[in-house]
């Protein structure tokens, strides 16, 4: 594995339209903090992370410009009706990421622990794998962490579906880390997600019945 110089950088989505919530979910106040700061939190705070990366939508850096205190970079994403892909590239582009490894979350998975993103950061290093993804009961969660020799493939490959593109071209040297925390795989896309978003039981509760209705329909 070629690992990048440094502590990975970790790059945070953040340039979606929020259709199905209907209105910005970056604000969405969870527990008195919008959650685009909970979820850079989970990063700021990790041991092991370099440089944290927030991808915004266009016109979006002066709303979130106070990011930046808590040394936080800001790039917009000019098109993001290009799907993800788009906002990964454009972290892949910045200085903060070049030559290092990185790792990927989506803005909406406010709740992964410092502590856990660390405990990935360091699998990630010690068992050789190009890219290590995290999951609860076998369910894939974020974030994921990349080797810095993927980055270009970022570049040629994802047009047609994103980064599952990537993921299945490195399927034999991916690691899927089994970890305990249900909150690796709650994401806040819904009004219903949102108002159960600060209770723990419910939202580890969705990600059980989650993990059950995979169960289920591969047992048809």
């Amino acid at each position: 594995m070629g690992t990048g110089v440094g502590h990975p950088t970790a790059v945070i989505l953040a340039a979606g339209g929020s259709t199905r919530m209907g209105h910005d979910k970056l604000l969405l106040d969870l527990g008195g903090m919008p959650m685009l700061q909970r979820t850079v939190a989970s990063f700021t705070k990790a041991s092991k992370v370099g440089d944290v990366l927030v991808v915004l939508g266009p016109q979006q850096k002066p709303a979130w410009q106070w990011l930046q205190s808590l040394k936080v970079h800001l790039v917009e994403n000019s098109n993001p009706s290009k799907g993800m892909i788009s906002s990964i590239r454009t972290a892949l582009g910045s200085a903060w990421v070049e030559g290092k490894d990185f790792l990927l979350c989506p803005a909406d998975v406010p709740f992964v622990q410092p502590d856990l993103v660390d405990q990935l950061v360091v699998a990630f290093r010690t068992r050789g794998a190009d890219i290590l993804l995290p999951t609860y009961k076998s369910l894939g969660g974020h974030p994921g962490v990349y080797a810095a020799k993927l980055q270009r493939e970022f570049f040629l490959h994802g047009d047609a579906n994103g980064a599952k593109e990537i993921l299945v071209r490195h399927r034999a040297t991916t690691t899927r880390l089994a970890v305990f925390d249900p909150d690796v795989c709650f994401d806040i896309d819904t009004e219903a997600d949102a108002r159960i978003a600060m209770d723990a039981g419910a939202r580890w509760a969705r990600v059980e019945a989650e993990v059950e209705a995979r169960n289920q329909s591969q047992r048809l």
